[in-house]
């Protein structure tokens, strides 16, 4: 049957364009080169991840089956398949195939390297006159519109350099006008249209300093990109804790992705999505049992805390000799909640953090990570809810100090159980998730990274599942250094960003441990004939609040110093972990993977300079 154009919503101009460009390229090529490289491969990184280079002409071909199957979901053609993909994955795969493009770029307009950059070129031109079909596609048209006439501009230079008589048609035989009226025509099928969210957070990071090395069409594919992962949250969102009235509308489902995507852009690594989306749920389920402890575990009474702590310690009580894959245990000597006689919300929370457990032990790519990982994640959720448990006490002596609510000044913590350095350490890095948050990256790397083989020797692994993330104790106490830090400098950024949030909250902060007051011999005297005279006049009083300004000032910079500190010193563990990753593939991976890791808490840490993302719960 005749190809109709015009009922698949193709101009004749835009089929034109497309087999002008393949009329150049060698036909054994594209026909023995078959559609292998699906959205599902893209997806989970064994596209890129594998012993051969990905190549351009893939790349198009991948892109050709994106808009196929975007026009005709019913098509079998276009090689994607319901079984191995889902239908939410091929917009993120897109997006991502699209950065690929307009990011290996050369300078000199082609693509490739050597005496393949004409070919490759038509593939990559090619690709990206597919994609820029796509409505999602639409914010970067004008970064797509540049390639693509780059691309021209190139191929025609290149076909002036080739011997009369031995040129093949080419992307130069079309007029350059043709370009816009594809683009053009592809934008008006799809009816793309910029929202004003989308626009609102590529102008704010774009003026971030952090951001300012971040090509700009980067932070615009980061950015895009991200906001095709918030309905894989939003699905996941329910799935262990229950709906909140917050009136923040869980606002940190729109940043958890894009912190994540620029990370991996200011290292210009790839990611694959599987791992960006399991960071990401991780991040949301960080959100969410800071946001549950603090706004239902809080009400709990003193003996339903009691309670509630020796179910989280229960939870998590295993038999080391058993196989620690296993789900966590339920002692015999535990209470039921479902038997006794209890609150309706201790009830509630045994069940949401049953539950909460279950997930995060039995995500698909922690459960075959090796047991020695698996052992320390168990331990460190363990820790996480406990260490929870800790602040919501911390914060219960310091609110008892207060002599109004909310606090008019800085409250400075009279009962710390520690000095502040040792609380960051244990405590506020455990609340915050630093060694859980960790564990669970370990255990997915060593899922995936670490996979059994006829090249590794049977001792590396561990009842035959896969090795673990860090094959050596050096390297395992260098990323145990590394993180403390880590979490220590994310916990830091965060008491800076929610200075104010706390203070009418009640939520312990960093500034409120007497470190961060300075001792009264510093501070000038005065009588109390000028002070109670003063106190009367309205001027007094607008002096007090300058210098409770001025107070806050000087605590944030402390802790501003101290943040930088714990920053610089993960950093210089994270170079030298680098550095003993680098000699296998693998390992280079690996190293990719904490990098993006890494550089999502900055960006998390940088953003909380600027904006507090975190819901109010009060």
């Amino acid at each position: 049957m005749k190809r109709n154009y015009e009922d698949e919503g193709e101009t004749l101009t835009s089929h034109h364009t497309r087999k002008t460009l393949k009329d150049g390229l060698s036909e054994s090529r594209v026909e023995h080169v078959d559609n292998r490289i699906t959205v599902n491969s893209w997806w989970t990184g064994a596209a890129k991840d594998g012993q051969e280079p990905l190549s351009y002409n893939h790349m198009m071909l991948l892109a050709q089956s994106i808009t196929i199957h975007h026009r005709n979901p019913e098509n079998e053609d276009a090689g994607i398949r319901a079984e191995t993909v889902l239908e939410d994955r091929t917009p993120v795969v897109a997006i991502q195939v699209l950065a690929e493009l307009l990011s290996t770029q050369n300078d000199d307009g082609t693509w490739g390297s050597n005496d393949s950059t004409e070919e490759t070129t038509r593939y990559a031109v090619l690709a990206l006159l597919e994609l820029a079909s796509l409505p999602y596609a639409a914010t970067l048209k004008t970064e797509i519109q540049n390639a693509i006439s780059k691309g021209h501009e190139a191929l025609s230079i290149r076909k002036s350099e080739v011997p009369n008589g031995q040129q093949s048609r080419s992307l130069s035989d079309i007029h350059p006008n043709a370009i816009d009226e594809h683009l053009h025509a592809e934008g008006q099928r799809a009816q793309a249209k910029q929202t004003a969210k989308i626009d609102g957070f590529i102008n704010y990071f774009s003026s971030l300093d952090h951001i300012r090395s971040i090509p700009q069409f980067r932070v615009k594919a980061s950015v895009l990109e991200a906001s095709l992962y918030r309905p894989f949250l939003k699905a996941a969102r329910g799935n262990i804790f229950p709906p909140t009235a917050s009136k923040d509308r869980d606002k940190y489902l729109d940043y958890i992705p894009i912190m994540w995507l620029l990370a991996g852009a200011h290292y210009n690594v790839f990611v694959p999505p599987e791992y960006l989306l399991d960071m990401m749920i991780l991040s949301m389920w960080i959100f969410l049992t800071d946001e549950y402890m603090e706004s239902k575990i809080v009400k709990l009474s003193s003996a339903e805390l009691r309670m509630f702590r020796q179910h989280v310690d229960e939870l998590y009580t295993t038999d080391l000799k058993a196989d620690t894959s296993q789900e966590p245990s339920r002692s015999s000597s535990q209470v039921d909640s479902t038997t006794t006689s209890t609150s309706p919300l201790l009830h509630e929370a045994k069940s949401v953090f049953t539950t909460f457990a279950n997930h995060v032990i039995t995500y698909p790519r922690v459960t075959p990570a090796s047991a020695t990982d698996l052992l320390d994640l168990r331990f460190e959720t363990k820790n996480y809810l406990l260490h929870h448990l800790d602040q919501l006490s911390d914060n219960a002596r310091l609110i008892s100090q207060q002599p109004q609510s909310p606090p008019t000044k800085r409250i400075k913590f009279l009962t710390p159980r520690t000095t502040f350095q040792t609380w960051l350490h244990t405590t506020a890095a455990g609340h915050i998730s630093g060694p859980f948050a960790w564990a669970f990256f370990t255990c997915c790397m060593s899922s995936s990274l670490r996979r059994p083989s006829t090249s590794t020797p049977s001792s590396y692994h561990h009842q035959g599942k896969c090795g673990d993330c860090f094959s050596t104790p050096r390297q395992k106490l260098i990323s145990h250094t590394m993180n403390a830090h880590y979490g220590a400098f994310c916990r830091l950024y965060n008491d800076y960003g929610s200075v104010r949030r706390d203070a009418e909250e009640g939520n312990l902060n960093s500034i409120n441990f007497p470190e961060f007051f300075p001792p009264p011999s510093s501070l000038p005297a005065a009588s109390s004939s000028s002070s109670s005279a003063s106190a009367a006049s309205p001027s007094s009083e607008n002096k007090d609040r300058d210098d409770d300004d001025d107070d806050e000032k000087k605590a944030k910079n402390l802790l501003l110093e101290a943040a930088n500190w714990e920053r610089e010193s993960a950093l210089r563990s994270a170079a030298l972990l680098y550095r003993e990753l680098e000699d296998t593939e693998e390992g280079k991976r690996l190293a990719d993977r904490i990098k993006v890791y890494v550089g999502a808490g900055e960006q998390f840490s940088d953003m909380y300079l600027t904006r507090d993302v975190t819901n109010s719960v009060k």
